[in-house]
């Protein structure tokens, strides 16, 4: 099942790399929230703030493996098959999935020094849902943001140079279209922090420069310093 949802990711991922540009970049967009909600949830969906949890932090090719200790529910128990689609080093490591009974500390103690794993505990997980609107567009350019927030401590046991922090993680996914999210009218969608960055996945030049002739987008200046300013106004705590 796992090999079967990994394919058709790929699958997708190619198509959509092959269409990518920089397409939002040409708009100009006023972002207004017209809907939010906070959700608990046990576990990440995806563990992108995880991935960057120790990114720069420990020697590449240091550790053997990762384990990663969270309540974990279904989707992400599915996640880490996708994990070697994100270039890094961490990502192809194998991820053995753990449930909370000791502490991350507790766990590196007890690590077999042997094979040195990088230990990952995710716990205060949320789960934030936003939309918003661009009045630049009288409303009909939309934002779609799913943002994932928690508490990640990471610990690496290694004798010689032993190293651990504790970060508030947090990574998200944007999906921009025009009035409604189906394919011909989807703008852009990516992703953060992919390598510690964001990364533009899907973008869809043609339908842009056309919303903009058509003066149905405001067109950024060419004064505009930074051409990237299209992100989401700060969700609520």
């Amino acid at each position: 099942m796992q090999k079967l949802i990994r394919t058709i990711f790929l699958i997708a991922l190619m198509c959509f790399s092959a269409l990518s540009s920089e397409a939002c970049s040409l708009a100009l967009h006023k972002w207004e929230r017209v809907f939010y909600i906070k959700i608990p949830v046990s576990a990440p969906v995806f563990p992108l703030s995880e991935l960057g949890a120790a990114l720069g932090k420990i020697p590449e090719n240091s550790a053997k493996r990762v384990r990663w200790i969270a309540d974990h529910h279904l989707i992400s128990e599915l996640s880490p098959a996708f994990l070697p689609l994100i270039k890094g080093w961490l990502n192809m490591l194998p991820w053995e999935l753990v449930r909370p009974g000791n502490s991350v500390m507790t766990q590196a103690r007890k690590a077999d020094q042997i094979d040195f794993p990088l230990i990952i505990g995710t716990d205060k997980c949320f789960l934030k849902i936003a939309l918003f609107s661009d009045s630049n567009s009288s409303g009909n350019c939309k934002q779609l943001v799913i943002m994932q927030t928690s508490r990640i401590r990471a610990v690496f046991p290694d004798r010689k140079s032993p190293w651990a922090q504790e970060i508030n993680g947090q990574s998200w996914l944007s999906l921009i279209f025009f009035q409604v999210p189906v394919p011909g009218r989807i703008m852009s969608f990516s992703a953060y922090p992919v390598a510690g960055l964001r990364q533009s996945i899907y973008e869809d030049h043609g339908l842009v420069e056309n919303l903009l002739t058509e003066k149905k987008l405001t067109r950024r200046p060419d004064l505009e310093i930074d051409p990237y300013q299209f992100d989401f106004p700060e969700l609520p705590e």
